[in-house]
């Protein structure tokens, strides 16, 4: 089991790199309670009930967040359903809620903002939409940092630990499509059997990041 936690970590490290920032405390917990196998324990409870409308937001905003080019897009690396397990089966019920309850604020602007819900709106009206919430995301983390900086006690800091909804889902995306098949050999440079450890190697100009 050691070993497992020890891998899930360099694991998410790597990621970490490839995204440029630090994985979130419900995303790493999460992963890392997950390597354990527990039973009767309340602390993750499952939701068990997710609507149509959220599915599909979560499939949208997904694609567009990485979306299919020359190498496959998040739907056909199945992003949404690793996004659902990991909601279910890892994140706590507050993190559950504070994640739909997102998407449900992003619905409403959408509607307010375009007449039409988020599915309902035109591809650059969508962009635009997360664009936003990236940027009030961006202003939450720069907040959410002070205060723990600022926290004289670990109760404190507890509460200033809380991830943005549009960090959460483009975080699960991420590390989704790059820890997935199609995104580790087709996005990345993948070899199957590396061979030989070369602690620094040269980069060739718009050579893609290494999965192994």
């Amino acid at each position: 089991k050691t070993n497992n936690l020890m891998d899930r970590r360099e694991a998410m490290l790597r990621v970490a790199t490839l995204m440029g920032t630090a994985v979130s405390a419900p995303l790493l917990s999460g992963l890392l309670y997950s390597c354990e196998t527990k039973t009767g324990n309340q602390d993750v409870k499952v939701t068990s009930v997710v609507s149509d409308k959220h599915r599909a937001m979560m499939e949208e905003i997904a694609e567009l967040i990485i979306p299919a080019t020359d190498t496959p897009g998040a739907k056909e690396a199945k992003v949404p359903e690793y996004m659902m397990i990991m909601l279910s089966d890892c994140y706590p019920a507050a993190d559950q809620q504070r994640f739909f309850k997102g998407l449900d604020d992003l619905n409403a602007r959408a509607e307010k903002e375009h007449g039409n819900s988020f599915l309902d709106c035109k591809p650059e009206q969508q962009v635009a939409l997360l664009l936003e919430e990236e940027k009030r995301a961006n202003s939450q983390k720069d907040q959410l940092n002070k205060a723990r900086a600022q926290a004289a006690t670990a109760a404190e800091r507890e509460k200033a630990i809380d991830t943005p909804f549009f960090g959460m889902i483009k975080e699960m995306t991420l590390v989704g499509y790059f820890t997935s098949e199609p995104g580790a050999t087709k996005a990345l440079a993948y070899v199957h059997v590396p061979g030989r450890w070369s602690a620094c190697e040269p980069l060739q100009p718009n050579q893609k990041g290494w999965a192994t």
